[in-house]
């Protein structure tokens, strides 16, 4: 009696252990092992298409320090989630045309942990050879992926990341890694040209008043100045104090993400507390292989060290991956304030790559997704500028069906 007892608790320990509550998808989960104390999270969504032939497209969330699980669950991955912390079906994740990769970078953030501060990241040198080691590892434990069609994508301060991890990448010259072009969505690219179309987006949204617009410009010429000048502490300050005029700060007149909406939960906007429900369960720690270590939807030391590094540019890294063959897709919401997309069609016209005359003077074509007119692009070879109507900092969260669309073209190479 006492051995059926037993054993019967056994089996339904087991059951309650094996229970996945990711398991509608074929996924997997856990640290890589960088060596001298670092490990760095990912999370492999496969394709529901074709897992076998699919490409494998790298998502990176900005902040910088958020967690990529936050677009993994917002965003274009394969769930929402319910009051009920239930999981709902993406229909439009991005792992229906591709084998999707998220990744906590840099170390700090998210699960990605590092027991040596001095290890975590101050300048986007250190970020790209941090995730290129990461990179190589992974492909080591997942072999199929070597030599397979591969894309980096990822939003707002992945601006900076992204440019420095392709280039990185290409450098390197690594015969395992088939990297095709890369996609910054909203993304904070060149401060210096980025910066005064604040201005502009601002008045042309009757954010602001033409008095108010024209001592942004005097500001925003400061701002700039700074910048050229290598002081990046006063720039940074300069340029932040300027910018918070138009938000009305402390308290934000309305959603920086999202300029038709007002900013109910700061100091993201949205409401993402289900999210570290969810994180905290133990059926999900115990299927993302995390145990008990600390997340955080964004880490504010992850941030902070990268001060410094807000103010630079980061375009000829884009140029130098466009000269080496590598190509670029730059979208952008067009409701957005923060990285709005003024400043992402400015940077994208001066970035100086080989045919950007063309590029620049060229007329924007309408884009149509299912007979929809769903934003404008304009593009010369392998470099494209995409605006996306109707959607904001999170085009993704916005439009779902329109930046699934978005891929396939991007991968297709039409657009």
């Amino acid at each position: 009696m006492i051995k059926t007892l037993l054993l019967a608790t056994l089996l339904v320990f087991a059951a309650v252990k094996a229970e996945d509550p990711f398991a509608t998808e074929d996924y997997d989960a856990g640290l890589i092992d960088l060596g001298d104390s670092d490990e760095m999270f990912y999370w492999l969504l496969r394709s529901r298409r074709d897992p076998k032939t699919d490409p494998l497209v790298l998502w990176l969330t900005g902040g910088p320090g958020c967690s990529s699980e936050l677009a993994l669950f917002y965003e274009n991955g394969p769930w929402t989630i319910n009051d009920d912390l239930s999981l709902k079906k993406n229909d439009y994740s991005w792992n229906e045309i591709s084998n999707l990769l998220y990744v906590d970078q840099p170390l700090g953030t998210g699960f990605s942990k590092t027991k040596k501060p001095e290890h975590m990241a101050t300048n986007e040198d250190e970020v790209a050879s941090t995730f290129y080691k990461f990179l190589v590892l992974f492909i080591e434990k997942f072999p199929e992926y070597k030599q397979r069609p591969f894309y980096i994508t990822g939003e707002s301060y992945a601006g900076h990341f992204i440019p420095a991890i392709t280039a990185y990448i290409v450098e390197q010259g690594n015969p395992d890694i088939n990297i095709v072009a890369s996609a910054i969505g909203n993304g904070w690219v060149d401060p210096i040209v980025q910066y005064p179309e604040y201005n502009k987006f601002a008045f042309e949204n009757n954010l602001v008043s033409t008095f108010h617009s024209y001592i942004l410009s005097a500001a925003y010429y400061a701002c700039t100045s700074f910048i050229k000048f290598n002081f990046k502490m006063a720039a940074f300050l300069e340029c932040s104090i300027t910018t918070n005029t138009i938000l009305g700060a402390p308290k934000p007149a309305f959603n920086v993400y999202d300029i038709r909406i007002p900013c109910e939960h700061p100091p993201l906007c949205y409401d993402m507390d289900n999210l570290d429900k969810i994180i905290a369960k133990p059926e999900v720690r115990e299927a993302l292989q995390v145990g008990d270590r600390s997340w955080t939807q964004c880490d504010m030391d992850v941030h902070s060290k990268l001060t410094k590094d807000w103010v630079l540019d980061l375009s000829p890294k884009v140029r130098y991956a466009l000269d080496q063959g590598v190509g670029y897709l730059i979208y952008s919401g067009d409701k957005d304030f923060i990285c709005n997309w003024r400043g992402g069609e400015a940077w994208s016209n001066t970035i100086g790559f080989d045919g950007q005359d063309t590029f620049t003077s060229s007329t924007y074509q309408k884009w149509n997704v299912d007979g929809e007119e769903a934003g404008e692009f304009k593009h010369h070879d392998d470099f494209t500028f995409l605006r996306v109507f109707e959607a904001g900092h999170m085009v993704p969260m916005d439009q779902p069906k329109r930046s699934l669309a978005m891929l396939q073209s991007f991968i297709d190479r039409e657009l």
